[in-house]
Parts: structure tokens; C-alpha cells; sequence
């Protein structure tokens, strides 16, 4: 990112408010010609997860409004910490208000953030997400929280009581699926529930992407420490791809439906990933899910180096299809209609702008409920596929088995750790239960 001084700081953000306003960004929240306040109420954030997304996050909350000060950052690791102070330096000094002092590290690290913070970001892997959500809603800080939200059911069920915790306190909390705040996609879900496309009758998603970047072991290390540097080969760590990654189109398709699917059955397994540096998560998914109305949406998706790319999403109708380009097409595949908007305000900086307002102006706004329920949706997916046997949401919200290790420590031996030959437990569908 280039360094942008005052005057362009506030042009960019004058530029991203206006490109708002033209796409009637969200009715809840009526922008003025910035969109942050012009009162001298200053708002100390925190961030806790210093790794690209956590900091791509920060940038934006502080690109929302100069009443932003980032006052605290956490990390596991120290080099993560470092390199984003670092960052903060050299394109944000004038905001920034982080020292050695106010830079933590380990596992316990996030609370002494919450308690310098009036907001919080958190970016962590999902597994802590419960807990740090948990301890910020009760300290009374407001919260964006990365996605996906938990790995299991009892992380979920936490999330969501929390969630209505944050109601009942006025706190604001905004989750990081963000196809919900691009404008295009706003318009054309709004046009799909109006039934531009007749009734739906069928979905379908796709991420299939490359592999992770493995980090190799090193001899200091312990096996935590390894799992947690490679969190996204963990499924502890990560909830695996349809958690992690797949997550943004089921949850549009979620939001399109105006519902949560019923039930799900589907494969997954292994086929490139092996050996001691691939830890024990699946390289490939494909789930059939299914909505009470018997819709049924089929989410294909993988990590694979030299395969074809595809992410994306298409709803077809009995009148005609729409799909992730916010293209409508006939029932023969002719486009007839597409959102364009070239200077529209990327989705990432809208929820930022979203969530710095809404503390600013006062106004209440809650993302837990859909995001922990796109979350759980995920959940199922992966369990259906894990087990090979169908899993309804009535059967999984019953389950009380974590997947989280009891001793979050750097020593920790409640992880699982690999066999005398460096391989690790690998799901079985048939086998696992």
C-alpha cells in the first residue's frame, strides 16, 4: 500500500464516500460526505491477529476516519507483531499510537488489547474466535470479527450467545463476509427476492484455488507452534477450505435464499495433499446442501496448484440465471442486464466504514447471527463429507464435541500430533464418526 498523506487520506476517503453514496450503500446508514464523523470523539482500536487480513482490516478501519487511532496489536508470534507495527509506521504514523509497550505477544496476548481498545478487530485463526469475541463483548469494546466464526458446534453456540449479548449491551459487531456489503451485490439479491428470475431452482458455488503456502519445520519448534504457523493445513486451526475460503459464496447463497440449509451430504478428501507438511485437512470438497423449499445448492471446491481456477456462484431460476459477475442471463445464456460501477468502494473498506460509523453515529448494528449460521453451515459441509454419511442441521446442532485442544499453550499436548513416521490422523468417510 502507498503511503497517502492528510490531504490524500481525506480526498480517498471524500472519493469512497461519494462512490457510497451513488450505490445506495445501505439504507441503515444515510452517509454524509465523509463517512466518518466530524466530532472530536476519537476512537482507540485495537487489533488482534497481525497477520494479511488482520492488518488489511486495520488499514481499512483507519482509512474510514481520522478519528481512528490504533492504540494496541497482538500476536502469537513476535516477527507478526513486528511486521505490522512496521506497516503502521510507514503508512499510518499519523494515526498510530502503538509502542513496544502496547505491542503483544503469545496467546494471552488479546487481553490486554480489549483493555486499551474501544473497538477491536479480531483476525486470529477461528478456533480462538469464540473466546476473544467473548472477552471483548463483556469488557463492552465493539467488535469486527474475521470470518469464519468458529470450527465446531460448541464455538458456534458460544458465538451466538455472545452475539445477543452484544444486542442487549448496544455494542456493534460486524463480521468480515463482505459479499454482503458490495453494492452490486446488494442490488442484485434485491432484484432476485423482487423475482427478476422467476423462482429458483437450483445453486451452485465454486473456490477452487491453489495450496496454502507451507512454512516448514523447524527444529526449535514445537508441534503447536508448527501447527499454528501452518494454521490452513490444521482443521482445528482452520475449519478446512469450505470454512476458510468457501464460506464467502455459501454465505451469498444463504443470503439469497433468505434461509440456512436443512441438511447436507457430499464428498471429500486427499488427492494432492500428503506427507508430514500437509497436516490432516482435506484438499477437496464437493457438498450437495439443501434448504427446507428442496432447493438444493451444489458448493464445489479445492486446493490444487496447476488445476483450473474457478470461484464464483450461479442461482438459476425458472425465468433465468444470475451469477457472481451481478450479470442476469436468459434461460438460453444471453445477458440482458449487469450491475456496472467501476468506482464503487471496494466491500472490505465499506464494512469498515459500516463499522466505524455505526460507532461514531450511535447506531446499532449486529452481523453475529448470519455469520454464525453461515459459519455452522460450513460445519456441516465438512462433517457430511468427513463422515460420508448426510448430516442435518437438527442432528448437528445436538453435537457437543469439540475440535479445539483443551491446553492452548506452546506446549501443548492436547493437540493431535503425527505418527513415529510424521503423518497425521486423516478423516475416513465410513470410518470417522
Amino acid at each position: 500500500m502507498s503511503k497517502i498523506n492528510s490531504d490524500g487520506r481525506r480526498n480517498f476517503i471524500k472519493k469512497s464516500t461519494t462512490a457510497a453514496l451513488g450505490g445506495a450503500l445501505l439504507n441503515a446508514f444515510p452517509y454524509n460526505s465523509y463517512a466518518y464523523s466530524s466530532s472530536d470523539q476519537i476512537i482507540k482500536i485495537g487489533l488482534v491477529g497481525c497477520g494479511g487480513r488482520g492488518t488489511g482490516a486495520l488499514f481499512e478501519a483507519l482509512n474510514a476516519s481520522p478519528n481512528v487511532r490504533v492504540v494496541a496489536i497482538a500476536d502469537a508470534f513476535e516477527d507478526k507483531a513486528n511486521n505490522a507495527l512496521v506497516a503502521l509506521k510507514q503508512h499510518y504514523n499519523e494515526q498510530c499510537d502503538v509502542t513496544t509497550k502496547t505491542m503483544f505477544v503469545g496467546f494471552d496476548a488479546f487481553e490486554k488489547v480489549i483493555e486499551l481498545s474501544d473497538a477491536v478487530i479480531l483476525a486470529t485463526p477461528p478456533p480462538f474466535r469464540p473466546k476473544h469475541f467473548e472477552t471483548s463483548i463483556k469488557a463492552g469494546k465493539h467488535v469486527f470479527m474475521e470470518k469464519p466464526l468458529a470450527v465446531d458446534v460448541p464455538g458456534f453456540n458460544k458465538i451466538v450467545e455472545i452475539g445477543k449479548l452484544a444486542d442487549k449491551k448496544r455494542l456493534n459487531v460486524v463480521v468480515g463476509l463482505q459479499f454482503r456489503y458490495d453494492i452490486g451485490n446488494k442490488e442484485i439479491v434485491s432484484r432476485i427476492h423482487e423475482g427478476e428470475i422467476g423462482e429458483l431452482n437450483s445453486i451452485s458455488t465454486y473456490y477452487n484455488v491453489g495450496t496454502p503456502k507451507v512454512l516448514t519445520r523447524e527444529p526449535q519448534q514445537t508441534e503447536m507452534e508448527f501447527q499454528v504457523r501452518n494454521w490452513r493445513y490444521f482443521t482445528w486451526l482452520w475449519g478446512g477450505q469450505l470454512a476458510g475460503q468457501a464460506i464467502h459464496q455459501i454465505d451469498m447463497m444463504n443470503w439469497v435464499m433468505d434461509d440456512f440449509p436443512i441438511k447436507a451430504i457430499g464428498n471429500g478428501g486427499r488427492l494432492v495433499y500428503s506427507g508430514v507438511d500437509n497436516g490432516d485437512v482435506y484438499d477437496h470438497f464437493f457438498i450437495e446442501y439443501e434448504y427446507k423449499n428442496g432447493i438444493k445448492m451444489h458448493s464445489q471446491s479445492r486446493n490444487m496448484d496447476h488445476c483450473t481456477d474457478k470461484m464464483g456462484w450461479v442461482v438459476k431460476g425458472t425465468k433465468g440465471m444470475a451469477n457472481d459477475r451481478n450479470q442476469f442471463l436468459d434461460l438460453n445464456g444471453k445477458s440482458y442486464w449487469r450491475y456496472r460501477d467501476r468506482d464503487d468502494l471496494g466491500a472490505t473498506q465499506i464494512e469498515q466504514n459500516v463499522f466505524i460509523e455505526s460507532i461514531l453515529k450511535g447506531r446499532h448494528v449486529n452481523d453475529t447471527e448470519y455469520g454464525a449460521k453461515s459459519t455452522l453451515t460450513t460445519i456441516m459441509g465438512r462433517m457430511a463429507a468427513e463422515t460420508g454419511r448426510e448430516i442435518t442441521m437438527t442432528e448437528l446442532l445436538e453435537s457437543k464435541e469439540s475440535i479445539v485442544p483443551d491446553d492452548m499453550s506452546w506446549n501443548s499436548k492436547s493437540i493431535k500430533f503425527p505418527d513415529k513416521n510424521g503423518n497425521y490422523f486423516i478423516a475416513k468417510p465410513g470410518i470417522q464418526k
